[in-house]
C-alpha cells in the first residue's frame, strides 16, 4: 500500500508546493472540467520520501503562523494617484515602494499575454502597475516561490503577496524562517479558475490580443465595475462579476477555508474596509476607498510603521472589521448552483446562462453609480 497520499479536489489549493519540491520531479498537476488542478503521482517515480506530504499545507498545516491582529486600521495611500490607480486604499503600494526602494524584490498577481494571471517578481517602482488591483481570477504560481527562495538566500528583502492559501504553501515550501520575508495577504471571497474567465470572455467577444488589463473595481466610487483597459463594459457583459459574488466559480477548498478566520497566517492582511463607519463614526469622506488593513506581526508591524508618512491610518476595533468582512469569520457558503454552473458556462449561451443564473444586472446596479456620486459629494 502507497504512503503517499495527496490532496483531491476538495482539499487541493494548487499553490504547488508539492510540485516544486519533489526530488524525483514525479508529481503532475491534473487539471478538472472547471480547470482547477490536484496534484498526480508518477508512482513507478516515486521513492516515497514524503516531502510532498511534509509541504502540503492543507496535510501538513502551518498552524503555528496563526495569529491574532494586534492592530486595525482604516487606511489609504496619501497619493492620489496611486490610491485611484488601485482597488482600494492603494496600502500596497506603499509597501512595495519602500521594499523596492531598499533594493528589494515584490511577488505578486499580474497579467501576461493572453490575459492570463500569473505571480510575478518585479524590482522597479513603475512594475508595480503590474501588480496593482484585484484581479478575480486564480493567479498561476510557477516557480514563484522558488525564485522568492533564491532572492531570500541572496539577503535580498522580499515581500511576498497573495491569497492566504498561497502565503501558506510558502511557508511550507520555504520551511526556513527569514528575517528578510515580508508576506501580506487578503481578505479572500474565493478563487474562480482561468478557465472560468476564458470561458466568460469568449462569450462576450473578448479578443485575447485586444486588451491588455481587465478591472474588476470602480476605484472613483469604491466599489464593484468591470471595464477593459478603463473603459467600463456593459452591464449585461459583467455577469462574470455577478456569478463570482454569489459563489457559483470557486474552487472547492475555498468553501472549506482555514484561513477564514480573524487568526492571519502573514504579517500584514490588506481587504476593502466594508461597513466602515455604520456603527462607529467615521469622519472622513470615503469616496476614492478605505483599506482594511490588520497588523498581524511584529515585521508586520515595523513595515506599517516605516510607511507611516505616506499612509492615512485611524486605527479601528477588530469587531468592527469582521462586521463588515464575512470571509475574516466564515468560508463562503457553497451554492447547489456550484454544481452544474462550470458545465452549463460552456455549452449555453450567454443570455440563457445569464437567465438561468439570475445573472442580470438589477434596477440597482443602474442607479448604485448615481447613488455613490451623490452620497460622496455630500462627504466631500
Amino acid at each position: 500500500m502507497n504512503k503517499i497520499d495527496l490532496c483531491d479536489l476538495t482539499k487541493c489549493t494548487q499553490c504547488l508546493s508539492c510540485v516544486m519540491k519533489c526530488p524525483r520531479q514525479c508529481i503532475a498537476m491534473e487539471t478538472s472540467e472547471a480547470g482547477f488542478s490536484v496534484p498526480s503521482i508518477n508512482r513507478q517515480e516515486c521513492i516515497e520520501c514524503g516531502v510532498c506530504m511534509q509541504v502540503c499545507h492543507q496535510i501538513t498545516p502551518v498552524i503555528e503562523n496563526k495569529k491574532n491582529p494586534s492592530a486595525v486600521y482604516a487606511a489609504w495611500n496619501l497619493d492620489d494617484k496611486i490610491r485611484c490607480l488601485s482597488s482600494s486604499g492603494g496600502v500596497f503600494s506603499a509597501f512595495a515602494e519602500k521594499i523596492i526602494k531598499k533594493g528589494g524584490i515584490v511577488f505578486g498577481a499580474a497579467y501576461i499575454e493572453g490575459l492570463k494571471v500569473k505571480h510575478i517578481g518585479v524590482d522597479t517602482i513603475e512594475g508595480l502597475q503590474q501588480l496593482r488591483g484585484s484581479k478575480y481570477i486564480q493567479s498561476n504560481i510557477g516557480d514563484c516561490y522558488k525564485e522568492v527562495k533564491s532572492n531570500l538566500q541572496k539577503k535580498r528583502l522580499v515581500l511576498f503577496t497573495g491569497s492566504p492559501c498561497q502565503v501558506a504553501g510558502l511557508f511550507s515550501f520555504l520551511k526556513t524562517r527569514y528575517d528578510n520575508l515580508y508576506t501580506c495577504d487578503f481578505v479572500c471571497h474565493g478563487v474562480p479558475s482561468q478557465k472560468a474567465f476564458d470561458i466568460y470572455r469568449e462569450k462576450i467577444g473578448l479578443s485575447q490580443s485586444c486588451i491588455k488589463k481587465i478591472g474588476f473595481r470602480d476605484t472613483e466610487r469604491w466599489g464593484f465595475k468591470m471595464s477593459l483597459d478603463g473603459v467600463s463594459i456593459p452591464l449585461i457583459n459583467t455577469y462574470y462579476l455577478k456569478a463570482f459574488t454569489k459563489g457559483y466559480m470557486f474552487m472547492e477548498s475555498c468553501y472549506s477555508c482555514q484561513y477564514a478566520t480573524e487568526y492571519r497566517i502573514s504579517d500584514i492582511t490588506m481587504a476593502d474596509f466594508w461597513g466602515l463607519g455604520d456603527r462607529i463614526p467615521f469622519n472622513h469622506s470615503k469616496y476614492k476607498g478605505v483599506s482594511l488593513l490588520l497588523i498581524n506581526s511584529e515585521k508586520g508591524e515595523r513595515l506599517t510603521f516605516e510607511c507611516a508618512d505616506s499612509l492615512f491610518l485611524e486605527e479601528r476595533t477588530l469587531d468592527e472589521a469582521i462586521q463588515g468582512n464575512y470571509n475574516l469569520s466564515h468560508a463562503s457558503l457553497r451554492p447547489i448552483e456550484r454544481n452544474t454552473y462550470y458545465e452549463d458556462s460552456i455549452r449555453m449561451s450567454k443570455f440563457r446562462l445569464i437567465r438561468k443564473y439570475r445573472l442580470f444586472p438589477s434596477w440597482r446596479d443602474y442607479l448604485r453609480p448615481l447613488k455613490r456620486c451623490l452620497q460622496n459629494l455630500c462627504q466631500k
